[in-house]
């Protein structure tokens, strides 16, 4: 089962001297993907034979996970995945990994350390997601399952796995030491700040009470700390990249790694004053709200830039966690232009949203999969669309009939597709609308956007589904 899963995700990351090297198509590639996850995902739930509860279990369940989480969204069997996952750690009691009693069984019976670290970040892998995607959106959105008091499982150690015997870790690092583990363990260091995060706020599907502007002040000030205390080689100022140059020759992930925990955090932090935004543009108490905001969604779509100049054979457009916090910086900023229509940097703020179209238009080379949830997402955002009763388009349509034209494009344009393009996985559309459908949905999008007041901007975001 681990196996196919690793097969189905070199079939879906694959790189052009792969293909090469295969005399292999991307079509095969796509199709190699399919194949060897539903194979992976038939022996988990083979009726006749049941997958007993093992470390590689968890690890094959959880790689499976994520590829689905990429590729589908969040479809039901990631979160039936994902569950298992949990179960199967308990059934292992993973969840006391390191509790004085289990500590001391260890010492005395023996035990194989390589199993217990991949305890561990299978543990803290299955934790962190869960955090992170607590102050995502969506539908999981202010709540998490794993809670601090209920386990006591010690971090992965900072090292590189050469390191790790069956007789233990042989060099432990501190985190100032880049390791291939380093990308890792500050991402379980930002899950543990959206779960303050969570704590801190009140539930936002309760929603009942309005947040302390305080305390978002105060939260935001967490983040600011979080940035400061990254090491130098995960700093992004001009003189620590200049200080990492030699790290990240040596460890070209390194790069990455720098690029996702900013990414991540700058996402995070648009979350944190969303609500804000808008009552920021009229009311100076909330200023900070719409500086952070803007600065972040901007951030966001530099370092996806960025993330195509990383020297790894890493593909961000084919990851749907990705596309989805570009697709929400890009909704960010046509929201600022939206309120601000005529500001001096209007038009700037404008191209700056086409630019991220065109990340996203350029994702569909890379993979079809993904495409199918951000294109779902601009349908839900086009039909969120309600008449404004005095208001409209310079060209004297209204917004509702924007809508409603718009949604016969895409009907129209779907229905003209080639038939080997509408390909169904998962219950999602696994196609695009070509080139000038994409172009005509966002542009109509960016068209609407100055139309909309901020009750439908707030119902309109908290419509559309994102993923950690």
């Amino acid at each position: 089962m681990l196996l196919f899963a690793i097969f189905a995700g070199s079939a879906l990351f694959w790189t052009l001297p792969l293909l090469d090297l295969l005399k292999a198509t991307r079509e095969e590639a796509k199709a190699a993907f399919l194949a060897y996850s539903r194979i992976s995902e038939t022996i988990l739930d083979h009726p006749a034979r049941l997958i007993t509860p093992s470390t590689t279990a968890i690890v094959a369940a959880g790689t499976l996970a994520h590829l689905y989480m990429n590729t589908d969204g969040f479809p039901v069997k990631v979160h039936l995945l994902r569950h298992r996952c949990l179960i199967m750690a308990r059934e292992l009691q993973i969840h006391r990994l390191d509790t004085f009693k289990a500590r001391e069984e260890r010492r005395i019976k023996g035990c194989d350390m390589i199993d217990v670290e991949v305890c561990r970040r299978a543990w803290w892998s299955m934790v962190a997601s869960d955090w992170l995607l607590s102050f995502s959106g969506g539908s999981q959105e202010g709540a998490y399952t794993f809670q601090p008091r209920q386990m006591n499982v010690n971090l992965p150690s900072n090292t590189d796995d050469e390191y790790i015997t069956t007789e233990g870790v042989q060099k432990e690092f501190p985190l100032t030491v880049p390791t291939s583990m380093s990308g890792f363990i500050f991402r379980v260091k930002g899950a543990d700040l959206c779960r303050e995060v969570i704590d801190a706020l009140p539930s936002v599907p309760l929603d009942v009470q309005e947040s302390s502007y305080d305390t978002v002040l105060k939260l935001d000030s967490l983040f600011q700390a979080a940035f400061d205390n990254l090491p130098p080689y995960f700093k992004l100022d001009p003189e620590s990249i200049e200080q990492s140059k030699q790290i990240c020759k040596e460890k070209p992930f390194i790069s990455y790694q720098r690029l996702q925990i900013h990414f991540s955090l700058h996402s995070r932090l648009c979350r944190l004053h969303r609500p804000f935004h808008i009552e920021s543009i009229t009311n100076p108490k909330y200023a900070i709200s719409h500086m952070v905001i803007i600065r972040s969604a901007h951030k966001v779509l530099e370092l996806r830039r960025a993330m195509d100049d990383v020297n790894i054979d890493f593909k961000a457009a084919r990851f749907g966690v990705v596309m989805n916090h570009v697709f929400s910086a890009a909704l960010i900023l046509a929201l600022d232009v939206s309120f601000n229509p005529h500001a001096s940097d209007a038009q700037a703020q404008k191209e700056k949203v086409y630019a991220a179209y065109r990340t996203l238009e350029r994702s569909k080379e890379e993979s079809s999969y993904l495409m199918a949830g951000v294109q779902k997402n601009l349908q839900t955002l086009m039909s969120t669309f309600q008449p404004v009763s005095s208001t409209s388009l310079e060209a004297g349509r209204p917004v509702s009939e924007i809508a409603q034209s718009l949604s016969g494009a895409l009907d129209e344009g779907l229905a003209t597709a080639p038939p080997s393009s509408l390909v169904t996985e998962g219950g999602y559309l696994v196609n695009d609308l070509g080139q000038e459908g994409w172009e005509k949905l966002w542009s109509e999008f960016v068209a609407v956007a100055p139309d909309l007041d901020a009750p439908q901007w707030n119902s309109l975001l908290d419509d559309v589904e994102f993923i950690l």
